[in-house]
């Protein structure tokens, strides 16, 4: 006797906004939205050293000396500008609006490691 497959019912929906400036993302769960359609969840980012919050943040990341995350958004500017501030900026690896910049590579590149 064949056995049916049955798709279990999702749990979670997310939404993710990569963009060039501004990144973002949202999620909602099965039972939220069964009581309310419009409950969705999202992240309240501060504006940095700027007063504010917002649903989205810059598109900056940082990674450290060794090539590890350091901070993304807001974070990694804030950041980033404290350690130019000290000199110690020199051995960081700050992007900002590097989207498209995946987008058109077509071969990989590593910042971190030497040719």
């Amino acid at each position: 006797m064949a056995e049916s497959l049955t798709t279990p019912e999702k749990l979670m929906v997310a939404a993710i906004d990569f963009g060039t400036t501004f990144s973002g993302y949202a999620f909602a769960f099965r039972n939220d939205y069964i009581k309310d359609p419009l409950k969705i969840n999202g992240n309240q980012w501060t504006m940095g050293s700027q007063a504010g919050v917002s649903l989205k943040t810059s598109t900056c990341v940082l990674f450290d000396s060794k090539g590890e995350f350091a901070a993304f958004g807001t974070d990694a500017e804030d950041k980033y500008i404290e350690l130019a501030l000290n000199e110690e900026h020199h051995d960081w690896y700050y992007f900002r609006r590097f989207k498209m910049m995946l987008y058109n590579n077509q071969v990989p590149i590593s910042y971190f490691t030497s040719a």
